[in-house]
Protein backbone atom coordinates (compact mmCIF):
# COMPACT_ATOMS: atom_id res chain seq x y z
CA UNK A 1 0.00 0.00 0.00
CA UNK A 2 1.49 3.90 -0.81
CA UNK A 3 2.20 5.91 2.20
CA UNK A 4 2.35 10.11 1.75
CA UNK A 5 5.35 11.29 3.30
CA UNK A 6 6.88 14.85 4.05
CA UNK A 7 10.52 16.25 4.16
CA UNK A 8 12.02 19.44 5.12
CA UNK A 9 14.21 20.70 3.09
CA UNK A 10 16.10 23.29 5.38
CA UNK A 11 18.92 20.61 7.17
CA UNK A 12 21.31 22.01 9.57
CA UNK A 13 24.09 21.65 6.81
CA UNK A 14 22.28 23.86 4.25
CA UNK A 15 21.91 26.45 6.78
CA UNK A 16 25.05 26.56 8.24
CA UNK A 17 26.40 27.41 4.92
CA UNK A 18 23.41 29.42 4.18
CA UNK A 19 21.93 27.73 1.23
CA UNK A 20 18.78 26.08 2.84
CA UNK A 21 16.67 27.92 -0.47
CA UNK A 22 18.50 26.08 -2.44
CA UNK A 23 17.70 22.59 -1.44
CA UNK A 24 14.45 22.17 -3.10
CA UNK A 25 15.47 23.33 -6.30
CA UNK A 26 18.14 21.01 -6.23
CA UNK A 27 16.29 17.94 -5.23
CA UNK A 28 13.66 18.89 -8.21
CA UNK A 29 16.10 19.35 -10.54
CA UNK A 30 18.01 16.30 -9.50
CA UNK A 31 14.72 14.37 -9.12
CA UNK A 32 15.63 12.90 -6.06
CA UNK A 33 14.22 12.79 -2.43
CA UNK A 34 17.44 12.97 0.25
CA UNK A 35 19.16 14.13 3.40
CA UNK A 36 22.09 14.38 5.08
CA UNK A 37 24.37 13.09 7.65
CA UNK A 38 27.42 12.77 5.38
CA UNK A 39 30.52 10.53 7.00
CA UNK A 40 32.27 14.15 6.26
CA UNK A 41 30.59 16.02 8.87
CA UNK A 42 29.81 14.87 12.50
CA UNK A 43 33.48 13.02 13.92
CA UNK A 44 35.58 13.27 10.71
CA UNK A 45 37.58 16.12 11.39
CA UNK A 46 38.33 14.57 14.93
CA UNK A 47 40.30 11.51 13.04
CA UNK A 48 43.50 10.78 12.55
CA UNK A 49 44.37 11.13 8.65
CA UNK A 50 44.91 7.22 8.51
CA UNK A 51 41.74 6.36 9.83
CA UNK A 52 40.33 9.30 7.53
CA UNK A 53 41.69 7.38 4.64
CA UNK A 54 40.13 4.53 5.87
CA UNK A 55 36.96 5.96 5.91
CA UNK A 56 37.04 7.15 2.44
CA UNK A 57 37.81 3.56 1.17
CA UNK A 58 34.44 2.48 3.05
CA UNK A 59 32.64 5.22 1.58
CA UNK A 60 33.29 3.96 -1.59
CA UNK A 61 31.83 1.10 -0.93
CA UNK A 62 28.33 2.16 0.04
CA UNK A 63 26.93 3.96 -3.27
CA UNK A 64 23.55 1.75 -3.53
CA UNK A 65 24.62 -0.32 -0.45
CA UNK A 66 22.66 1.30 2.66
CA UNK A 67 24.00 -1.84 4.91
CA UNK A 68 27.43 -0.71 4.57
CA UNK A 69 26.03 2.75 5.73
CA UNK A 70 24.43 1.23 8.24
CA UNK A 71 27.42 -1.14 9.20
CA UNK A 72 29.94 1.82 9.29
CA UNK A 73 27.76 3.73 11.77
CA UNK A 74 26.73 0.81 14.05
CA UNK A 75 29.73 -1.30 13.93
CA UNK A 76 32.52 0.38 12.40
CA UNK A 77 35.19 2.59 15.51
CA UNK A 78 37.43 5.29 14.24
CA UNK A 79 40.82 6.83 16.56
CA UNK A 80 40.70 10.48 17.04
CA UNK A 81 43.38 12.55 17.54
CA UNK A 82 43.49 12.75 20.81
CA UNK A 83 43.50 8.65 20.99
CA UNK A 84 40.13 8.16 21.51
CA UNK A 85 38.00 5.41 19.83
CA UNK A 86 34.43 6.79 18.52
CA UNK A 87 31.63 5.86 16.42
CA UNK A 88 29.92 8.45 13.85
CA UNK A 89 26.73 9.55 15.12
CA UNK A 90 27.10 7.51 18.24
CA UNK A 91 26.67 4.68 16.71
CA UNK A 92 22.89 5.00 15.65
CA UNK A 93 20.79 5.43 12.67
CA UNK A 94 18.69 8.53 12.28
CA UNK A 95 14.92 7.94 12.29
CA UNK A 96 14.81 9.92 9.08
CA UNK A 97 17.38 7.75 7.29
CA UNK A 98 15.27 4.64 8.04
CA UNK A 99 12.55 5.99 6.92
CA UNK A 100 14.29 7.17 3.52
CA UNK A 101 15.12 3.56 3.15
CA UNK A 102 11.10 2.35 3.63
CA UNK A 103 10.15 4.55 0.34
CA UNK A 104 8.67 2.42 -2.29
CA UNK A 105 7.05 2.69 -5.51
CA UNK A 106 3.81 4.71 -5.96
CA UNK A 107 5.04 6.85 -2.54
CA UNK A 108 4.51 10.26 -2.85
CA UNK A 109 6.50 12.96 -0.96
CA UNK A 110 5.89 16.80 -0.07
CA UNK A 111 8.14 18.75 0.04
CA UNK A 112 7.92 23.15 0.72
CA UNK A 113 9.92 26.25 -0.59
CA UNK A 114 9.42 29.97 -0.67
CA UNK A 115 6.10 29.58 0.16
CA UNK A 116 5.63 26.83 -2.68
CA UNK A 117 4.57 22.94 -2.42
CA UNK A 118 5.76 20.20 -4.44
CA UNK A 119 4.67 16.61 -4.82
CA UNK A 120 7.42 13.74 -5.13
CA UNK A 121 6.10 10.18 -6.55
CA UNK A 122 8.65 7.71 -5.90
CA UNK A 123 9.09 5.24 -9.35
CA UNK A 124 10.15 1.98 -9.91
CA UNK A 125 12.99 3.28 -11.16
CA UNK A 126 13.99 5.01 -8.02
CA UNK A 127 16.71 3.64 -5.58
CA UNK A 128 19.00 4.31 -2.04
CA UNK A 129 22.34 5.95 -3.31
CA UNK A 130 24.93 7.52 -1.31
CA UNK A 131 26.17 10.62 -3.47
CA UNK A 132 29.38 11.74 -1.90
CA UNK A 133 31.86 11.79 -4.57
CA UNK A 134 34.88 13.42 -5.09
CA UNK A 135 33.60 15.60 -8.20
CA UNK A 136 32.70 18.59 -9.41
CA UNK A 137 29.69 16.86 -10.49
CA UNK A 138 28.53 16.26 -6.36
CA UNK A 139 30.83 19.70 -5.11
CA UNK A 140 27.46 20.94 -3.32
CA UNK A 141 26.11 17.72 -2.12
CA UNK A 142 28.30 18.63 1.46
CA UNK A 143 27.25 21.89 1.34
CA UNK A 144 23.65 21.13 1.16
CA UNK A 145 22.90 18.20 3.52
CA UNK A 146 21.81 15.82 0.72
CA UNK A 147 24.07 12.85 0.38
CA UNK A 148 21.47 10.18 1.09
CA UNK A 149 19.31 10.19 -1.78
CA UNK A 150 16.49 8.10 -2.87
CA UNK A 151 16.71 8.79 -7.09
CA UNK A 152 14.29 8.95 -9.96
CA UNK A 153 11.23 10.73 -8.23
CA UNK A 154 8.78 12.65 -10.39
CA UNK A 155 8.08 16.19 -9.11
CA UNK A 156 5.39 17.96 -9.67
CA UNK A 157 4.53 21.62 -8.53
CA UNK A 158 1.49 21.99 -6.72
CA UNK A 159 1.05 25.46 -5.46
CA UNK A 160 0.70 27.69 -1.97
CA UNK A 161 -0.78 27.22 1.00
CA UNK A 162 -4.57 28.16 -0.49
CA UNK A 163 -3.97 24.84 -2.76
CA UNK A 164 -2.75 22.80 0.32
CA UNK A 165 -5.06 20.41 2.14
CA UNK A 166 -4.47 21.49 5.97
CA UNK A 167 -3.12 17.66 7.12
CA UNK A 168 -0.07 18.23 4.90
CA UNK A 169 0.53 22.16 5.63
CA UNK A 170 0.57 21.17 9.34
CA UNK A 171 2.91 18.50 9.27
CA UNK A 172 5.42 20.97 8.16
CA UNK A 173 4.98 21.84 11.91
CA UNK A 174 8.45 20.18 13.96
CA UNK A 175 9.58 16.38 13.54
CA UNK A 176 12.21 14.93 12.09
CA UNK A 177 13.56 15.91 8.55
CA UNK A 178 11.79 12.55 6.57
CA UNK A 179 8.17 11.19 8.46
CA UNK A 180 5.20 10.21 7.57
CA UNK A 181 1.96 11.67 6.99
CA UNK A 182 -0.49 10.04 9.06
CA UNK A 183 -3.66 11.92 9.34
CA UNK A 184 -6.37 10.59 8.04
CA UNK A 185 -7.50 11.47 4.51
CA UNK A 186 -3.72 12.76 3.70
CA UNK A 187 -2.85 9.72 1.39
CA UNK A 188 -6.43 9.68 -0.63
CA UNK A 189 -6.15 13.72 -1.25
CA UNK A 190 -2.42 13.71 -2.05
CA UNK A 191 -3.51 10.80 -4.57
CA UNK A 192 -6.15 13.08 -6.15
CA UNK A 193 -4.22 15.60 -6.41
CA UNK A 194 -1.26 13.96 -8.36
CA UNK A 195 -3.43 12.27 -10.61
CA UNK A 196 -5.30 15.64 -11.37
CA UNK A 197 -2.09 17.74 -11.86
CA UNK A 198 -0.90 14.62 -14.43
CA UNK A 199 -4.65 14.60 -15.93
CA UNK A 200 -4.51 11.24 -15.20
CA UNK A 201 -5.82 8.23 -12.52
CA UNK A 202 -2.30 7.10 -11.70
CA UNK A 203 -3.96 6.38 -8.92
CA UNK A 204 -7.34 4.20 -8.84
CA UNK A 205 -8.95 5.89 -5.86
CA UNK A 206 -12.65 7.35 -5.14
CA UNK A 207 -13.46 10.76 -2.82
CA UNK A 208 -12.79 10.86 0.38
CA UNK A 209 -16.21 10.67 2.20
CA UNK A 210 -18.03 14.12 3.30
CA UNK A 211 -17.88 14.34 6.89
CA UNK A 212 -16.40 16.36 9.96
CA UNK A 213 -13.54 14.77 10.28
CA UNK A 214 -12.19 14.81 6.84
CA UNK A 215 -13.20 18.14 5.99
CA UNK A 216 -11.12 19.79 8.69
CA UNK A 217 -8.43 17.61 7.76
CA UNK A 218 -8.83 19.32 4.26
CA UNK A 219 -8.88 23.07 5.98
CA UNK A 220 -5.75 24.31 6.46
CA UNK A 221 -5.28 26.34 10.24
CA UNK A 222 -5.88 29.55 7.83
CA UNK A 223 -8.36 28.11 6.07
CA UNK A 224 -9.96 27.46 9.58
CA UNK A 225 -10.08 31.23 10.79
CA UNK A 226 -11.45 32.51 7.58
CA UNK A 227 -14.42 29.82 7.43
CA UNK A 228 -14.70 31.18 10.96
CA UNK A 229 -14.94 35.04 9.94
CA UNK A 230 -16.96 34.54 7.05
CA UNK A 231 -19.32 32.37 9.26
CA UNK A 232 -19.47 35.90 11.77
CA UNK A 233 -19.94 37.85 8.80
CA UNK A 234 -23.09 36.14 7.23
CA UNK A 235 -24.72 35.55 10.42
CA UNK A 236 -23.99 39.19 12.25
CA UNK A 237 -22.38 41.29 9.64
CA UNK A 238 -19.44 41.59 12.08
CA UNK A 239 -16.10 43.28 10.18
CA UNK A 240 -12.70 42.62 11.30
CA UNK A 241 -10.43 45.11 11.47
CA UNK A 242 -7.43 44.10 9.03
CA UNK A 243 -4.58 45.36 11.10
CA UNK A 244 -5.53 43.36 14.15
CA UNK A 245 -5.02 40.57 12.14
CA UNK A 246 -1.15 40.38 13.07
CA UNK A 247 0.93 36.75 13.92
CA UNK A 248 2.26 37.98 17.29
CA UNK A 249 -1.12 38.34 18.53
CA UNK A 250 -1.38 34.87 20.25
CA UNK A 251 -4.36 34.77 22.01
CA UNK A 252 -6.26 35.98 19.53
CA UNK A 253 -6.70 35.87 15.47
CA UNK A 254 -8.66 38.99 14.90
CA UNK A 255 -11.00 42.04 16.48
CA UNK A 256 -14.12 42.20 14.72
CA UNK A 257 -16.60 45.12 15.10
CA UNK A 258 -20.14 44.64 15.36
CA UNK A 259 -22.30 47.19 12.78
CA UNK A 260 -24.47 48.26 15.21
CA UNK A 261 -22.33 49.41 17.34
CA UNK A 262 -18.94 49.95 16.19
CA UNK A 263 -17.53 50.38 20.12
CA UNK A 264 -18.55 46.70 20.37
CA UNK A 265 -15.32 44.75 19.89
CA UNK A 266 -14.97 40.91 18.93
CA UNK A 267 -12.51 38.30 19.76
CA UNK A 268 -12.23 35.46 17.41
CA UNK A 269 -9.69 32.30 18.12
CA UNK A 270 -9.67 29.66 15.74
CA UNK A 271 -7.21 26.35 16.08
CA UNK A 272 -7.43 23.73 13.54
CA UNK A 273 -6.06 20.16 13.74
CA UNK A 274 -5.82 16.90 16.52
CA UNK A 275 -3.34 17.32 19.03
CA UNK A 276 -2.17 19.36 22.02
CA UNK A 277 -1.03 22.65 20.07
CA UNK A 278 -4.76 23.16 18.98
CA UNK A 279 -5.98 23.19 23.05
CA UNK A 280 -7.88 26.90 24.48
CA UNK A 281 -7.75 28.16 27.95
CA UNK A 282 -9.70 30.73 29.23
CA UNK A 283 -7.35 32.71 31.54
CA UNK A 284 -5.74 33.87 28.01
CA UNK A 285 -9.08 35.66 27.49
CA UNK A 286 -9.83 37.18 30.93
CA UNK A 287 -8.26 40.46 29.85
CA UNK A 288 -9.77 41.45 26.63
CA UNK A 289 -12.53 43.97 26.63
CA UNK A 290 -14.98 42.19 24.56
CA UNK A 291 -16.85 38.96 23.73
CA UNK A 292 -14.37 36.00 22.74
CA UNK A 293 -15.53 33.62 20.49
CA UNK A 294 -13.46 30.39 20.64
CA UNK A 295 -13.12 27.43 17.78
CA UNK A 296 -10.94 24.47 17.90
CA UNK A 297 -11.90 21.58 15.74
CA UNK A 298 -9.62 18.87 17.57
CA UNK A 299 -8.43 19.94 20.67
CA UNK A 300 -9.90 20.75 24.44
CA UNK A 301 -10.63 23.97 26.46
CA UNK A 302 -9.21 24.20 29.81
CA UNK A 303 -10.06 26.73 32.82
CA UNK A 304 -5.72 27.51 32.50
CA UNK A 305 -2.88 25.86 31.50
CA UNK A 306 -1.60 25.80 35.41
CA UNK A 307 -4.87 23.53 36.24
CA UNK A 308 -4.42 21.53 32.78
CA UNK A 309 -2.59 18.53 34.75
CA UNK A 310 -4.77 18.76 37.40
CA UNK A 311 -8.39 19.26 36.24
CA UNK A 312 -10.08 18.24 32.97
CA UNK A 313 -11.24 20.07 30.08
CA UNK A 314 -14.49 21.68 30.18
CA UNK A 315 -16.90 19.66 29.27
CA UNK A 316 -18.84 21.31 26.26
CA UNK A 317 -22.45 20.21 25.23
CA UNK A 318 -24.08 22.10 22.29
CA UNK A 319 -28.04 21.67 22.31
CA UNK A 320 -29.58 21.18 18.97
CA UNK A 321 -26.18 21.79 17.00
CA UNK A 322 -26.33 25.78 18.39
CA UNK A 323 -23.79 27.77 17.02
CA UNK A 324 -22.34 28.66 20.39
CA UNK A 325 -22.10 27.67 24.76
CA UNK A 326 -21.30 30.43 26.84
CA UNK A 327 -18.36 28.47 28.98
CA UNK A 328 -17.24 31.72 30.94
CA UNK A 329 -15.95 35.63 31.24
CA UNK A 330 -13.46 37.95 30.94
CA UNK A 331 -12.80 40.18 33.99
CA UNK A 332 -15.39 42.73 32.86
CA UNK A 333 -17.97 40.52 32.53
CA UNK A 334 -17.49 40.17 28.67
CA UNK A 335 -18.99 36.31 27.53
CA UNK A 336 -16.60 33.90 26.21
CA UNK A 337 -18.26 31.18 23.92
CA UNK A 338 -16.99 27.83 22.82
CA UNK A 339 -17.93 27.57 18.84
CA UNK A 340 -19.48 24.50 17.63
CA UNK A 341 -17.13 23.15 14.70
CA UNK A 342 -20.41 20.69 13.62
CA UNK A 343 -22.54 24.22 12.87
CA UNK A 344 -19.63 25.67 11.35
CA UNK A 345 -18.73 22.51 9.06
CA UNK A 346 -22.45 22.62 8.32
CA UNK A 347 -22.06 26.22 7.66
CA UNK A 348 -19.65 25.38 4.95
CA UNK A 349 -21.17 22.53 3.49
CA UNK A 350 -24.62 25.13 2.92
CA UNK A 351 -22.36 27.80 1.39
CA UNK A 352 -20.94 25.20 -1.56
CA UNK A 353 -24.52 24.86 -2.40
CA UNK A 354 -25.69 28.26 -1.81
CA UNK A 355 -23.75 30.92 -4.13
CA UNK A 356 -25.55 33.69 -2.37
CA UNK A 357 -23.30 32.65 0.78
CA UNK A 358 -19.95 34.74 0.88
CA UNK A 359 -16.94 32.59 0.69
CA UNK A 360 -13.67 32.09 -0.85
CA UNK A 361 -12.95 29.02 -3.12
CA UNK A 362 -10.08 28.35 -0.46
CA UNK A 363 -12.42 26.89 1.48
CA UNK A 364 -15.19 25.97 -1.31
CA UNK A 365 -12.53 24.06 -3.12
CA UNK A 366 -12.52 20.69 -0.47
CA UNK A 367 -15.81 19.74 -1.05
CA UNK A 368 -14.68 19.29 -4.73
CA UNK A 369 -13.19 15.88 -3.50
CA UNK A 370 -15.31 14.89 -0.61
CA UNK A 371 -18.54 12.79 -1.86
Amino acid sequence: MSEVWRLQTKTEVSEKNKLEDKVAKELIKRKMVAIGWTLREDIYNELTMSEKNKLEKNEKLIKNNFKEYKKIIEQETYETIKGEKKKFFNGKINNSLNNLKKLKENDLVWIRSKGKYYLGRITEKSHYLYAYRDSKKDSDILKLGINNQFTDVEWLEIGDESDIPGSISTSFIGGTALRRIKQKGSLEISQILYNRHIKKDHYPINKIENNIENFYSLLSPTGCEDLLYFFFYHKFKYIAIPSTNKTNTQTYEFVMLSPKNRKKKIYIQAKNGNSEKVDLYLDDYLDLNGKVYLLTTGGKIYESKEKKEKKKALKIEFKNNSFMKKIGSTNTNKKIYAVNPEAIYEFAKRAYKDETILMPHSILQWFEYLK
